[in-house]
């Protein structure tokens, strides 16, 4: 059995590393791609960190494995953090131990509260006490006493807050300390504890990402600006650090093998688009006859305010109170929470206050993809690229939370919301450097049998199988991801056969959510921080 790495950047794109390979900045991660081959790997329908990671981690797309945001439920519902026992699908560490290897799980977001697992897993993204020394978020125990030995102030995730961090270098100080204890803590457990799959994740390129990207992107009519080459080079520092981190993993692959990912890529945030105003204007959303005074132009303004100085536990609750506006006994479709990217119908029986019949759901699914096909933007450009229906994206046993149309608006430059009370549908940001996500992701493939300079693509969903077969080991059957067999030269594929076993069983039960009310509160605010809430 050899050893399989993967290296998660998570956010990372070409069209962004390649600015840094030229300046010298990422030497480890150049050569892993000069050396390996490369491409494109595509996201997950939404293009979000849940769904993309959790895909990349399992095989499977998120009709099989149940998630599709940070949240499940919607504006009719008491919404729940989602955390790793809602995961219904067997996931790499699972498949792994199954055969034999033991695995280190590192940084993977969606895996607090940790699992027990034959090796160790230091969870990621959702884990409570966000920006603040952290507690029960390793398994074995006696791990996360060595971890906090080796760096008492250890973070888990980078706090970032897309509304002020843009404007001076503070962001890239916390990160670049964070990427610090991360080499540090990844180096001595290796030692410690080495395992044979090791499938660990960077988060610092999506949040540097979403706060400086037009700072980023050489394309950009920021990236020239007197701020953004003022901020650059506190970036590039981070990337750097990153990079040593990158040679710190590939070194422990040795003669195995290694997939560097990222479970989407980036482009800027040019326009917010309100889905709920859309659906009001084109009559399928109705307020409340008592709401429609917030659509004034002074109580929108209170929103962001509200946003940034009320008490965390008040602005909680805020937007929650918000959707008390729709009435409900009139409105056919409504906004899904920002990470899913959709729209649900208010179909009866399935939601609490559905009015539409079954019999009407494909017909008014229908009129909404037109609805949106035809809609333009401000510019009086067509504003939509395309509309997925669920059953073109979803497909498998755990499809309650799918949005039922999930459009695309300009190349994802347009990100949708579910806010009330606008009166225009569209809010233009091209002033700010904000970046969202694009499903472009990037992936390297590195190892024995690997043609150099090959170029490939794949889907976030290929990530877990050819990290087995880099391994030598098993492939389950029925995974929705495939080996990226381009990869791989003809006679590598001949003398070590790709072989599949039997799937393992998915998980049926639905843990209970072991947050309390404070840490839902602090994850919630950091959710908030990068706009996904």
């Amino acid at each position: 059995m050899d050893r399989g790495v993967v290296i998660g950047l998570d956010g990372a794109a070409w069209h962004l590393l390649e600015p840094m390979f030229e300046q010298g900045a990422m030497p480890r991660l150049k050569a892993l791609r000069d050396k390996g081959a490369w491409g494109t790997l595509k996201s997950t329908v939404p293009t979000y960190t849940p769904p993309a990671w959790t895909s990349a981690a399992t095989g499977v797309n998120p009709g099989r494995h149940g998630i599709y945001g940070f949240l499940q439920g919607h504006a009719q519902d008491a919404q729940e953090l989602v955390h790793s026992g809602k995961i219904k699908a067997p996931t790499i560490w699972e498949i792994a131990n199954g055969q034999g290897a033991r695995a280190g799980i590192y940084n993977l977001p969606l895996t607090y509260p940790p699992r027990q697992l034959d090796g160790w897993m230091v969870s990621g993204m959702m884990t409570p006490g966000y920006g603040e020394q952290q507690r029960g978020f390793v398994y074995p125990s006696e791990h996360e006493k060595k971890i906090l030995e080796w760096a008492p102030d250890y973070v888990v995730d980078v706090s970032a807050n897309y509304e002020q961090d843009w404007r001076d270098a503070a962001l890239c100080e916390r990160a670049l300390v964070s990427i610090r204890q991360r080499e540090e803590v990844l180096r001595r457990l290796l030692e410690l504890d080495p395992p044979e799959i090791v499938f660990s994740v960077l988060e610092a390129p999506d949040r540097l990402q979403h706060v400086y990207y037009r700072y980023m992107d050489p394309a950009d009519d920021l990236y020239g600006s007197p701020e953004g080459v003022g901020l650059r080079p506190a970036v590039l520092r981070c990337f750097e650090a990153m990079d040593r981190v990158v040679g710190l993993l590939e070194d422990y692959a040795g003669e195995g093998g290694v997939v560097v990912c990222s479970d989407h890529g980036f482009t800027a945030w040019e326009v917010s688009v309100h889905l709920n105003a859309l659906l009001a204007e084109w009559g399928y959303l109705k307020l409340k006859r008592s709401a429609t005074l917030m659509q004034s132009g002074a109580a929108r303004s209170l929103v962001p305010v509200a946003k940034r100085f009320l008490p965390r536990k008040l602005a909680r609750d805020a937007k929650g109170r918000t959707f008390a506006a729709i009435d409900w006994t009139r409105t056919r479709a409504f906004a899904s929470p920002i990470p899913q990217q959709g729209i649900f119908v208010n179909l009866k029986g399935r939601e609490r206050h559905g009015i539409v019949e079954a019999s009407q759901l494909e017909e008014l699914k229908d009129e909404l993809v037109r609805r949106f096909e035809a809609l333009t933007a401000p510019d009086g450009r067509r504003a939509t690229d395309h509309v997925w229906r669920s059953e073109e994206v979803f497909q498998g046993a755990e499809l309650d939370g799918a949005p039922d149309i999930l459009p695309v608006l300009r190349d994802h430059r347009f990100e949708l919301d579910d806010e009330l009370f606008h009166r225009e549908a569209f809010t233009d940001l091209r002033h700010l450097p904000r970046g969202v996500h694009h499903p472009d992701g990037i992936v390297i493939v590195s190892g024995p049998g690997v043609r150099p300079g090959m170029a490939i693509s794949g889907s976030v969903m290929d990530v877990t199988p050819t990290l087995l077969y880099l391994a030598g080991l098993e492939v389950p059957e029925g995974l929705d991801g495939f080996v990226l067999t381009s990869a791989f030269d003809q006679q590598m594929l001949q003398d070590r056969p790709i072989k599949t076993t039997a799937p393992l069983s998915s998980k049926q039960e639905d843990e209970a959510s072991p947050y309390s009310a404070e840490e839902e509160a602090i994850i919630e605010e950091s959710l908030r921080g990068l706009g996904y809430l």
